[in-house]
């Protein structure tokens, strides 16, 4: 569940947000740039979150103000309740936001590991990622015992299931 987050402009500078948690309290979780178009290949809204996963803290780039202070919300999703079960189903999707640990569908064959590419059903069986890393525009995920797992670039989907296996 994302936490609920409320957008403050900046009176120093109007073209600067700052997101800040909406039941109140001035803990700063992020702050988003209004570039007003000046670079028309990417989105308007520049986003930065010192929670964020990139090197620089950028966590990516909106077209609306309202995209922009959800994905800074999402990087502060409140924790599983205690005795409830993470979502245990396989879906099709990239791993945008997804954290480590979590398992992808693959099968193990001259000690690489590929991924279930059907779409309509995961093959294979369930391989728990441990760590996931990017590097030169391609995600890296690495399994407890070390092998290499490559998800290609980064809109690369496949069958994930969030959470550790239990």
């Amino acid at each position: 569940m994302t936490i609920s987050t409320r957008v403050e402009i900046d009176a120093l500078d109007p073209s600067r947000h700052i997101v800040l948690p909406a039941a109140g309290g001035n803990e700063h979780l992020g702050v988003i740039f209004d570039e007003q178009g000046t670079i028309p290949s990417r989105g308007r809204y520049a986003t930065w979150s010192p929670k964020a996963d990139a090197r620089n803290g950028i966590v990516g780039f909106y077209d609306t103000l309202d995209e922009a202070a959800d994905a800074i919300g999402r990087l502060y999703d409140d924790p599983t309740p205690e005795g409830e079960q993470p979502n245990s189903e396989p879906t099709w999707q990239t791993l945008k936001g997804v954290t480590a640990p979590f398992r992808v569908y693959g099968e193990q064959s001259d000690g690489r590991i590929h991924l279930a590419r059907d779409r309509k059903t995961p093959t294979g069986e369930p391989i728990e990622v441990a760590r996931l890393e990017m590097r030169g525009g391609c995600r890296y995920g690495y399994t407890t015992d070390g092998h290499q797992i490559n998800f290609i670039g980064v809109a690369t989907k496949c069958w994930v299931i969030a959470g550790p296996a239990s």
